[in-house]
């Protein structure tokens, strides 16, 4: 097994990364000049960064408590000062 792993499988285009690696160059660098004004630092940050899903949730949360808090305290503090 040894002797047909080293002889058919590590000079394979697909065991070696060295083609894979210069894809992923020019796409970074297609990347770079389209989307990132050729920034390959930023293009890179971007693509390598991951997906990543942000939930408003807890903003929505703060906002509703603040206004419950708030608005009846306006109203409070108008219905007071008509008196």
């Amino acid at each position: 097994m040894q002797a047909y792993t080293i002889e058919k499988i590590e000079p394979s285009a697909i065991s070696s990364g060295a083609r894979l690696d210069a894809m992923l160059r020019e796409m970074e660098n297609l990347f770079a000049a389209r989307f990132a004004r050729g920034d390959k630092k930023r293009a890179q940050a971007r693509l390598r960064s991951g997906t990543t899903h942000k939930s408003h949730h807890f903003s929505t949360f703060r906002s509703g408590v603040l206004l419950g808090l708030g608005i009846p305290a306006f109203v409070d503090g108008l219905v007071k000062s008509a008196y």
